[in-house]
């Protein structure tokens, strides 16, 4: 007899009860009610026609484990993963039933039973009726046969005895616990440990266990975004600007580490989460976890949108749920970059045309303090030398460069936004301006000469761009 036929003869014994039980091991799962639940069979497998002997009467056991962490709750509605683990040095191969029941005394079915693998398998049972069926993974069962019974399969048991080291086997599958309010649930387990390949009745030895669990007095985490947390890429500035780059703070946005690798298209989710801003979804650069009381940071470009005022900014986690802010959207947003450190040093580059700087094979260096107080490099800019500085936000350009869109080309402000430019150091008017404008995905470009009689030191970096200027704070190093 194939196996395959005694599964369909197994199955069809319950429902026929006129067809004697048949008398062998139930490598393939047994049939439902063998747990010792309320309403199941209360000697779980140590039953006519199944297995002989006395329960819990061998030198192992049988334990239901929950997630790292869990001390015995449920979160309604919420998928969790169950272990069952099964211990017997004295036996080979291992099989299992576990129930799900509301209460501790009760044979209402509790949650829902799906497999993650082919070790395991659910059948809908009726105890009064005693039909049978087979539970599809994902599906509810019928009203007719409310039950669940999780149980192995075949492939469990075969994979049952040949895992190592020998003595113990785990079967793992989830369950997704009722809905709100339904008070405390059990779950009973019932394990078979035998002697393997060819299956026999006896010598076996039997294990029953159970666990109660409460309902979570809270879900997962909440997601929130700081107060202040949502404005342009690394500054203090309010006001954030259609198709630029901005980060957004908080806790328990972020599930894991997630960085965009440059290559098209440009996510829009990264790290378990996902950002829209006034409705329309984000581009995402980079999502951190915090640490050490560091908060999360989503560092995401602000998709095309041609509205201003106050916006919503919606974080999504895909295991924490939703966090809401507001953020002020403006026709410009400027913000330069700046290197991380104390003083705020702009993030600007030295051009070196005589091949004398520390980057790009001697064609710049990085403005800040003399020697390497940063961690790399830098030093002040000297009068006369070209400077490229860096930023988001300023402004309308010709052409138009789409969020979300790569771009390596470079597109100059509008003539209207170009005139009103105006750059100041340590509060002296810089002029002219060769170039401004877009010259990256979300990423400004501005060209100066550093002038004469700025003097030494770091100098505060300002500039206004139709009528918005620049957050104070950013300097840049002279000699």
């Amino acid at each position: 007899m194939t196996k395959r036929t005694k599964i369909v003869y197994a199955k069809i014994a319950v429902i026929l009860a006129s067809i004697p039980v048949l008398v062998y091991a139930y490598e393939f799962g047994p049939n439902p009610g063998y747990t010792a639940a309320p309403g199941d069979n209360a000697t779980a497998c140590i039953s006519a026609g199944c297995h002989v002997g006395t329960v819990n009467s061998g030198p192992g056991n049988v334990k239901i484990t929950l997630p790292s962490g869990n001390s015995g709750t449920y979160v309604p509605g919420q998928a969790m993963q169950i272990l069952v683990q099964i211990t017997d040095s004295t036996k080979v191969a291992y099989g299992f039933q576990i129930a799900a029941r509301m209460g501790s005394s009760n044979t209402t079915q509790a949650g829902d039973f799906n497999p993650t693998d082919v070790n395991t398998q659910v059948y809908c049972s009726d105890s009064i009726f005693g039909t049978v069926t087979l539970k599809q993974n994902g599906s509810a069962c019928p009203a007719k046969n409310p039950n669940e019974y999780m149980e192995h399969t075949d492939a469990g048991y075969e994979a049952s005895q040949k895992a190592t080291p020998k003595g113990s086997y785990t079967y793992s599958f989830n369950w997704t616990p009722p809905a709100a309010g339904s008070g405390p649930v059990t779950l009973y387990v019932a394990a078979n440990c035998g002697v393997g390949d060819p299956p026999a009745v006896t010598p076996t030895n039997v294990y029953t266990s159970k666990i109660t669990l409460t309902q979570a007095t809270s879900g997962p985490p909440t997601p929130t975004i700081n107060t202040g947390g949502v404005g342009p890429i690394y500054s203090k500035a309010t006001t954030i600007q259609s198709g630029s780059w901005i980060s957004i703070y908080g806790t328990n946005l972020v599930s894991t580490l997630g960085i965009w690798n440059g290559s098209p298209p440009t996510p829009t989710s990264l790290g378990g989460a996902s950002v829209m801003i006034d409705n329309k979804p984000a581009f995402l650069w980079v999502a951190v976890p915090g640490t050490g009381g560091t908060p999360d940071q989503l560092n995401v470009q602000a998709p095309d949108d041609a509205a201003t005022g106050s916006v919503a900014v919606t974080v999504t986690n895909t295991t924490n749920g939703t966090a809401s802010s507001t953020v002020t959207l403006g026709t410009v947003g400027p913000s330069f970059s700046v290197l991380g450190d104390a003083a705020g040093h702009a993030a600007a580059v030295i051009l070196t045309p005589n091949g004398t700087g520390a980057y790009g094979n001697g064609a710049y260096d990085i403005d800040g303090p003399a020697g390497t107080s940063l961690g790399y490099p830098t030093r002040p800019v000297k009068a006369g030398e070209s400077l490229i500085l860096y930023g988001v936000g300023f402004g309308p350009t010709t052409p138009v460069v789409q969020s979300g869109q790569p771009f390596s080309s470079a597109a100059p402000l509008t003539t209207a936004t170009m005139s009103s430019l105006q750059l100041s150091i340590g509060g002296v008017p810089i002029s002219p301006i060769p170039f401004a404008g877009i010259v990256g995905q979300g990423l400004y470009q501005i060209n100066i000469t550093v002038p004469s009689g700025l003097g030494t030191g770091d100098k505060p970096l300002l500039a206004t761009v139709l009528g918005v200027t620049t957050p104070t704070g950013v300097v840049l190093a002279l000699q």
